[in-house]
């Protein structure tokens, strides 16, 4: 009963000062829907049926109409890489409904592919200050919290930790890159916050850590490899010193927290290019699959539609390979994709695959700018704020190798982020001097 009065309570306050002050407070609705979902919680059926997360998606909109004028002028959100390159996406696979296979399933992935495209639109408007890309990170290492507290309230089940977040969260594959995403961005708040504020940072990143080596997914423990080194790449030269010493502490706190079916299980990571029957099946599956879907890229090039390895992988897949039911055998089993490189192959084809390459592409250019605004003398907090939000996008990117994350909404959120920290950046890079910079001092005129 608290939970559910507590979830309204924080949904009404998000609702009027979204109207009343900022519509950042729109996004922390959004965020509290998706984070919370309350169809998901036990107390759920208390609440009535309101569609959360699209009153959320309403209210904070309509926020943003209203204040437009209140929030900075910024290019229009088409005007950038990301937007397009997902927008071009998102009308190739509206085109694709011609052909494909499962037209049912592909349909319901165009349009979650287009709402994701009105929360990328959201968060581009809504950060428009220093102050608001800290708040955005805040809230998303907050919700990630609160997953961290739901999963040491579940447990692992059989090793693994599935059904804790709502839907796109309820696979421990998943919820593990969401929570490695939740530290990267914690750990660039700890880095550019100062006082008592970091301490509270710092606990939600030890349960946020906790959550992950419970949720003991590969791919995100790789992922979370990948962003550490891109914040370290990124960050501000201001902050070298502070992130080696909480990353020497934290592994030592990481080194307290895991234990021997986390260790056992990274221990396999190997296994996928295995052929032994020693080797754990689910990595070795995983080469099995990408062998699969080049030959089913091969026989349909423009993409058999969303969702099309699943359709396709009883063709193309031994039995033994096909997903089963709690250890039976089910005769309508299936396989879906294992990588996201690898499922823009198969279900929209060249066209898709190019375009994601691109995507990645301009991620990689956006860390190099992100590492050269130390040259520009920019707010050291924003350099490393900045690079906290490219580095959760590396940790979808490198986990993606080992799971799908086509449709996985935080890196919708994060490239809006992260097109917004950059504009940030390169405005302060005109108005502030380089540093080490000669100051221009007024020529005296002449006394007549």
């Amino acid at each position: 009963m608290f939970a559910a009065l507590a979830f309204v309570l924080f949904c009404g306050l998000c609702t009027v000062n979204a109207f009343r002050r900022h519509p950042v407070w729109g996004l922390y609705f959004y965020l509290t829907t998706f984070y919370v979902h309350p169809p998901s919680r036990w107390w759920g059926y208390m609440l009535p049926d309101l569609r959360w997360s699209l009153s959320s998606a309403a209210v904070a909109v309509l926020a943003v109409a209203i204040h437009r004028g209140r929030l900075q002028s910024k290019p229009p959100w088409i005007a950038n890489a990301p937007a397009v390159i997902l927008s071009i996406y998102a009308a190739w696979m509206w085109f694709q409904c011609a052909w494909a296979l499962d037209l049912e399933t592909h349909l319901d992935g165009a349009v979650k592919f287009v709402k994701y495209l009105i929360a990328f639109w959201l968060v581009y408007r809504v950060v428009d200050t220093k102050e608001m890309l800290r708040n955005f990170l805040f809230a998303h290492v907050a919700g990630c919290t609160l997953l961290g507290l739901l999963a040491q309230f579940v447990g692992r089940d059989g090793g693994r930790l599935d059904g804790v977040g709502g839907p796109g969260l309820d696979d421990a594959n998943t919820l593990g890159m969401y929570l490695a995403t939740g530290a990267i961005a914690g750990l660039g708040l700890f880095l550019s916050e100062k006082g008592c504020k970091r301490w509270g940072i710092l606990a939600m990143m030890a349960v946020i850590v906790n959550g992950f080596v419970l949720a003991n997914s590969r791919g995100a423990f790789l992922g979370l490899l990948g962003g550490s080194l891109t914040l370290m790449f990124c960050k501000a030269r201001a902050h070298r010193k502070q992130f080696w010493a909480l990353v020497m502490a934290g592994l030592v706190g990481f080194a307290a927290i895991v234990d021997t079916v986390f260790i056992e299980r990274m221990f396999t990571i190997g296994d996928v290019v295995e052929e032994s029957d020693d080797a754990d099946m689910s990595a070795r599956s995983r080469m099995e699959i990408y062998k699969a879907q080049l030959r089913m890229a091969a026989d349909y090039p423009l993409g058999a539609g969303y969702r099309g390895t699943a359709t396709l992988s009883p063709f193309y897949l031994d039995r033994k390979w096909l997903a089963r039911n709690n250890g039976i055998d089910d005769p309508d089993a299936a396989r879906t994709s294992h990588n996201t490189l690898m499922s823009t192959l198969v279900e929209q084809g060249l066209p898709g695959f190019v375009l994601f390459l691109v995507l990645i592409g301009w991620l990689l250019l956006a860390a190099l700018r992100v590492r050269r605004m130390n040259r520009g003398g920019v707010d050291p907090a924003l350099i490393t704020l900045s690079g906290a939000t490219c580095a959760t996008l590396v940790v979808v990117m490198v986990a993606g190798t080992a799971t799908d994350y086509l449709m996985a909404e935080v890196q919708f959120w994060m490239f809006a982020a992260l097109v917004s920290a950059l504009r940030l950046g390169s405005t302060a890079d005109t108005v502030r001097p380089p540093i080490g910079a000669p100051t221009l001092r007024p020529v005296p005129r002449p006394q007549s």
